[in-house]
């Protein structure tokens, strides 16, 4: 971005422009704004000097807003030439983009864009070698190796941070983040775009409720440019002056011209410089054109007249723009084509060459999904207790132990969840944590989604997250955070970003919770790569397999079983004890009879084993992970027993029953002397209030001492 510096011999001092003192009072009077809601008209402002822009800054935004519309029309004509499979278009948007960052620390401040940002990303230093790496999903595209559509920016060096497909999902990143920042009472701020249909998503009023409540330094800028796809903003929003959307969360709202990047400059100077005085977040409403369809799969002239689209055309930021410099004199005409003749010629230069640059490797497909090497080969010993300790405990005291270890010894530690402070949660899991780290024990508003968003923001910053969700029934709600996010993060940005976050629940019937308060929801969360799901079920994996979570560098599910907080004691080991994550107990050793189980169910087959000693020898192997399953153990042990019993409380259809029996059959199907046998919860919604119910579906010590007789044949 230096061509017009190095171009022009002009001094300062020959192009220094006199404001009026009208204009300057307009300028002031802008500035000086405090109110919740307002329009900030910049359309005659013209004097850049006044906002603190010298000569140069105008020239080098310019230059942004041009080199992103020329990259944006080759990769079109590419596209139309069947060379570039998919594009989405920036065009229209390039005056909002060229504010933005010229009002920010680059490389300091965060970003989190959508994909309509390609001015943001040149203007952050993204080449456009790099942004055709990405049209052509080329191996050294570094936003993801090619494993992403175009424009899904990631750009660790310059702290833009991995996005996906579905829309408003980063919001709820940023607040985490901006909490994070304030947190630690760092100066830097959180810039976060989105589009109009974003605005519609429960992750905006989430995030924006959050960002509200905290007074976190984030600023939320909205492209409005009059469509959601195909959906004009009439229809998508019943308040279509969606800036006065954040009078509901006490943030300040500003609508500003987003085809003059002066105004848009501003407006997010002003926001910035606020949010790094602790004076909290700023929704700013940027309103713009999209000059082509929705991507170029779509077709806009169905939704748009020709009158619409050229009166829009007629307003291009780009051409007025230059108008403004030249009007200035900060550069000529001649200038500005031969600007456009340079930046032509390396911007054809650069796409060629990306379109030579290697692919991805077929190699390259399975790595990164995980940031930690998963190690599985070696099948479990029993196990004896190998820590030395006097102190004995429930389930609850276990997990309670660990996290007041783990906020004792690490302050990046940070507890979010609903009730998890005062309250000390709904079982008491956290309680007297807040006491000691009211900044670090949040309570949350009643929002799951956002809940694990936050969590993934705080995670993006080398925080490390423990989230509660109050019962496993309802993380449903935060589905598309942990399954688009959290467990995608890492493989989309091709290791660029990981979220080190654990996520903790209550799961499991037994306790009269009826249908909202008893699921098993493990098979759900198993099936998603890069999200590892664990379920101890004594105080020793309590504590163990929360270490091991928590020092992962990848998201952990960390399922407890209500009814065992309280029903289950034994030995607590110290604070800093481990399991490994993906390695299975042998908890009883046997040779006649395997039974594969986890959880509550851990203690019931035990006390089958027990009473079934004198006529069988069972072995009992407690997986305590689900995902990833500790294969070498399951095979193992079916091969020595020959026979297999799995049991689980969640539904025998689809369940981590099904994929165990499976890699059985696969793998040791020839050392078998008989069929696997699952014993399962009958496929219905669990579980019915009545205590009735309860009694004919739960599965106990007798109902699997008959599946193993069964199996057994005595």
């Amino acid at each position: 971005m230096l061509w017009f510096k190095k171009s022009r011999k002009r001094t300062e001092k020959a192009l220094a422009v006199n404001p009026g003192d009208e204009t300057k009072n307009e300028i002031e009077t802008a500035l000086a704004t405090d109110s919740l809601s307002h329009v900030l008209d910049a359309s005659n402002l013209g004097q850049h000097k006044e906002l603190g822009l010298s000569d140069q800054d105008v020239r080098e935004m310019y230059e942004i807003m041009l080199t992103s519309r020329l990259v944006d029309q080759k990769i079109w004509t590419l596209n139309r030439m069947g060379k570039a499979p998919f594009s989405i278009s920036s065009t229209g948007h390039e005056a909002i983009h060229a504010g933005i960052v010229k009002a920010i620390n680059k490389g300091q401040d965060w970003v989190l864009p959508y994909y309509r940002d390609l001015g943001i990303m040149i203007g952050l230093g993204l080449t456009p070698y790099e942004a055709f790496l990405g049209i052509f999903a080329k191996a050294e595209d570094p936003n993801s190796g090619g494993r992403q559509m175009p424009n899904h920016w990631s750009l660790p060096r310059a702290r833009v941070v991995t996005g996906s497909s579905p829309i408003a999902t980063q919001l709820p990143h940023a607040s985490g983040i901006g909490y994070g920042l304030k947190l630690d009472h760092s100066s830097e701020v959180v810039i976060c775009t989105f589009g109009d249909g974003a605005t519609s998503k429960g992750d905006f009023h989430e995030a924006l409720n959050f960002a509200g409540i905290h007074k976190l330094p984030v600023v939320f800028i909205c492209e409005n440019n009059g469509y959601a796809i195909s959906v004009p903003l009439a229809m998508e929003s019943a308040v279509t002056e969606l800036y006065k959307k954040s009078a509901a969360y006490n943030i300040e709202g500003i609508q500003v011209d987003g085809n003059n990047p002066l105004a848009v400059y501003q407006a997010t100077k002003r926001a910035v410089e606020k949010a790094r005085n602790g004076g909290g977040a700023t929704f700013i409403e940027a309103i713009a054109y999209r000059f082509g369809p929705h991507t170029s799969d779509d077709d806009d002239k169905s939704y748009r007249s020709r009158e619409e689209v050229e009166t829009a055309k007629a307003a291009d930021p780009i051409a007025k723009f230059a108008t403004y410099m030249t009007e200035k004199g900060l550069v000529t005409d001649f200038e500005i084509s031969q600007l456009k003749d340079q930046l032509a010629k390396t911007i054809n230069h650069q796409a060629s060459l990306a379109q030579e640059a290697p692919d991805p490797s077929p190699e390259s497909v399975t790595k990164n999904v995980y940031s930690k090497e998963i190690e599985n080969k070696i099948p479990a010993k029993f196990e004896k207790l190998s820590f030395a300790t006097e102190r004995t405990g429930n389930v609850v005291e276990a997990i309670r132990t660990g996290m007041r270890h783990i906020l004792d010894t690490d302050p990046r530690s940070i507890i979010l969840g609903e009730d998890v402070g005062r309250k000390g949660g709904v079982f008491k899991a956290t309680d007297g944590l807040w006491q000691k780290y009211p900044e670090r024990v949040i309570d949350t508003p009643l929002a799951e989604s956002s809940l694990v968003g936050f969590g993934i923001g705080l995670a993006f910053m080398d925080k490390r997250p423990i989230i509660e969700i109050q019962f496993a029934d309802f993380i449903h709600s935060a589905f598309d955070q942990i399954v688009s996010e959290a467990a995608k993060a890492y493989y989309r940005s091709d290791g660029g970003w990981s979220v080190p976050m654990v996520i903790r629940t209550p799961w499991g019937a037994g306790v009269h919770g009826a249908l909202y308060h008893s699921q098993s929801i493990e098979s759900l969360f198993a099936h998603i790569p890069g999200l590892k799901v664990v379920i101890p079920s004594t105080p020793k994996d309590m504590i163990g397999l929360l270490n091991s979570a928590y020092q992962d560098p990848d998201p952990v599910l960390f399922l407890e079983h209500k009814k065992a907080y309280r029903l289950i004691s034994g030995p607590i080991p110290e604070a800093n004890f481990t399991v490994p994550i993906g390695k299975a107990e042998i908890v009883r050793p046997g040779k006649d009879l395997t039974i594969i189980t986890y959880g509550l169910h851990r203690h019931y087959a035990l006390g089958a084993a027990e009473q079934l000693a004198d006529a069988a020898d069972i072995e009992v192997v407690d997986l305590r992970t689900i995902a990833p399953l500790d294969k070498a153990t399951i095979l193992d042990s079916a091969r020595r027993c020959s026979k297999v019993l799995i049991v689980h409380e969640d539904n025998l259809s689809f369940g981590a029953g099904a994929e165990i029996a499976a890699l059985i059959a696969e793998h040791a199907f020839w050392e078998l002397d008989a069929p696997v046998k699952r014993l399962a919860t009958p496929d219905i919604p669990l579980l019915g209030f009545s205590s009735a119910i309860e009694k004919t579906v739960l599965l106990g010590t007798d109902e699997i001492i008959r599946a193993a007789k069964d199996l057994l044949e005595i």
